[in-house]
């Protein structure tokens, strides 16, 4: 048979992508997907299962589309894209084709779902507290020379820059708030808003600024 059906399957056996193909296009990793990448990527590889052999590249995209929307049917998480029958040899795309698939594509990319990216912020967050996280992130920084265009940004970023608190002058505000014991958020505050009024615990802060020179 000319052209075929395939599955590519994780190395647990679980089907993850179909496709219709040619030659050695299952057996190749060129051209694919964003998705089918990550997924190769996290699990280490794959593995392809030809489905079925077809005498000619239509049936072979019936085929194609009707396993892309059974399997979905069944709960399976495809990386497929598009739902089949629309990666012809030598077909080109119309713009306005082109444009619906982009805007699908932003609209069921998960990074756009405020509930997932304040999820994945929180198991960031989570991941970074972890003791050997910490351990390595530390092993790969020591003696690595920041470059200077990066040192010159830090001393423009806030916790980073010189102050002046009651005509003491400090080399950062995080060195002021470590030796004032006043958190450096509520400095931050202070330094941007020079006309706030302090509560009755902090009457004592009659100047507050940034060092200009």
């Amino acid at each position: 048979m000319n052209h075929y059906t395939y599955a590519h399957q994780k190395p647990d056996g679980k089907i993850f992508y179909i496709g219709k193909g040619s030659h050695k296009r299952a057996h190749s990793s060129v051209g694919r997907n964003s998705i089918w990448q990550r997924t190769v990527k996290k699990y280490g590889g794959f593995s392809v299962l030809i489905l079925a052999g077809w005498p000619t590249e239509k049936e072979a995209f019936e085929h194609e589309i009707f396993l892309i929307d059974t399997f979905r049917g069944m709960g399976y998480a495809l990386a497929n894209i598009a739902a089949g029958g629309e990666g012809s040899t030598g077909f080109r795309h119309t713009e306005a084709h082109k444009a619906s698939l982009t805007e699908r594509m932003l609209r069921e990319n998960p990074m756009n779902n405020l509930g997932v990216r304040e999820k994945q912020l929180a198991n960031l967050k989570i991941a970074m507290r972890r003791p050997e996280v910490r351990k390595h992130q530390s092993v790969v920084r020591k003696g690595v020379a920041l470059p200077a265009s990066h040192v010159s940004s830090l001393k423009l970023c806030h916790p980073m820059r010189a102050c002046v608190i009651n005509g003491v002058e400090y080399i950062s505000l995080m060195e002021a708030s470590r030796i004032l014991k006043i958190r450096h958020g509520t400095l931050h505050r202070w330094l941007n808003n020079p006309g706030v009024v302090h509560t009755a615990r902090f009457a004592h802060i009659v100047e507050c600024r940034w060092r200009t020179s």
